[in-house]
């Protein structure tokens, strides 16, 4: 009975943290982050030639979706 009276005290004493920041931030900082990497993307695209600039458009266009897929899909 003694350890059993030990384990309740012990999970009384755990402190729960509080959130500094939610989910929805998150993924808002997520969002913006892809919006900045496709962008980057696209200009480097422009200035880069043969493969590198089909990489660049291929990663932009990656982000994009990304961006478009949190937005869009049904929760």
């Amino acid at each position: 009975m003694s350890t059993e009276a030990q384990a309740q005290n012990i999970r009384s004493e755990v402190n729960t943290t509080k959130r500094i920041i939610s989910g929805e931030a998150v993924v808002g900082f997520a969002v913006l982050g892809c919006l900045a990497a496709g962008t980057i993307g696209i200009f480097k695209a422009m200035c880069a030639e043969g493969v590198g600039a089909g990489l660049c458009l291929l990663a932009s266009v990656a982000a994009f979706g990304t961006v478009f897929y949190m937005y869009f899909r049904k929760a």
